[in-house]
């Protein structure tokens, strides 16, 4: 772990102290979060609308939840912000099967979605009124929203994910990791459990040719991979790899492969290099189906 994932997940001693003296700044921060989530007017767009969020910072497997939501249905759009895109404004990434932009246009996470094949269309757009709006006019039947839960004014099925390990401390940012208060999962239709309501798997072969490098939230989730390489190594989430750099990785272990999530692997996909891919999947439990079909059922009942 990182010392900032020591500090959220298994603080020291010090550390405790130190999440306890900036307590008052969290006051603020939650504040301002309760505030924010009551300003906004309510749009309803009488449509199939799905948001997957999480209350505490990045981590909680979001993209590949998504993917599984959307295997279940057709004609799904994914709306979300763009993390770390070069660009401003509305950005159609895909649509009609076809991938319209490349990973600084879109980002990451934008592009991950458009290689899974289930997904009919992704469009990024840090206001999600005007990407759902965009999905419904390029003829999606669904929308999913990443990372949306706290966008209460749009009407939605809001699923909140609740991913292991917990947070050491109900704080909200910067003395937990929580984003908005706990308590806000009064909020959620549903609250889909690790271990309970979906099962998280990852999988790849052992390969000592291989340097694993990671920029995602919480690389430790793939630590039973760790000794299927020769290295490993860890960068911020959304790092903007360089060639050079991962050149000097693999010449200085004498490898030829880079072992990776897919979300690294967008990111270095241009590169040319011998990749790896570490499959993560998601599988969702019956109870958590049935709510999603139910939810969509009924607005095509209302249509009939």
């Amino acid at each position: 772990m990182t010392w900032l994932d020591r500090y959220f997940y298994q603080p020291s001693w010090a550390q405790k102290i130190l999440a306890f003296l900036l307590l008052p700044l969290s006051f603020f921060y939650a504040l301002g979060a309760i505030l924010n989530s009551l300003s906004r007017r309510r749009v309803d767009f009488k449509k199939p609308v799905i948001s997957v969020g999480n209350l505490s910072v990045g981590g909680e497997g979001k993209t590949p939840f998504c993917k599984a939501v959307a295997r279940e249905f057709e004609g799904v759009f994914v709306v979300l912000r763009g993390y770390k895109r070069k660009s401003k404004g509305l950005v159609l990434v895909k649509c009609g099967g076809e991938i319209l932009c490349d990973f600084e246009q879109g980002g990451d996470e934008a592009m991950e979605y458009a290689y899974e094949e289930s997904v009919a269309g992704v469009i990024v757009s840090a206001n999600r009124v005007l990407g759902v709006e965009k999905a419904f006019e390029m003829g999606a039947k669904i929308v999913l929203l990443d990372d949306a839960f706290s966008k209460f004014h749009i009407v939605k099925l809001n699923l909140l994910l609740e991913g292991r390990p917990r947070p050491y401390f109900d704080f909200v940012l910067p003395s937990g990791a929580y984003r908005l208060p706990p308590f806000f999962a009064k909020r959620a239709d549903f609250v889909a459990r690790e271990g309970e309501d979906f099962y998280r798997y990852s999988a790849t072969k052992e390969n000592p040719k291989a340097v694993l490098v990671s920029a995602i939230a919480k690389p430790f989730r793939l630590h039973e991979h760790f000794i299927k390489a020769r290295a490993c190594y860890f960068f911020k989430d959304h790092y903007a790899f360089k060639k050079k750099e991962l050149e000097a990785l693999l010449a200085r272990h004498h490898c030829d492969t880079l072992m990776l999530t897919f979300k690294d692997f967008v990111r270095v996909e241009k590169f040319g290099f011998k990749c790896q891919i570490i499959e993560l999947h998601i599988e969702l439990g019956e109870p958590l189906k049935r709510r999603l079909k139910n939810y969509v059922e009924g607005f095509e009942n209302e249509a009939g």
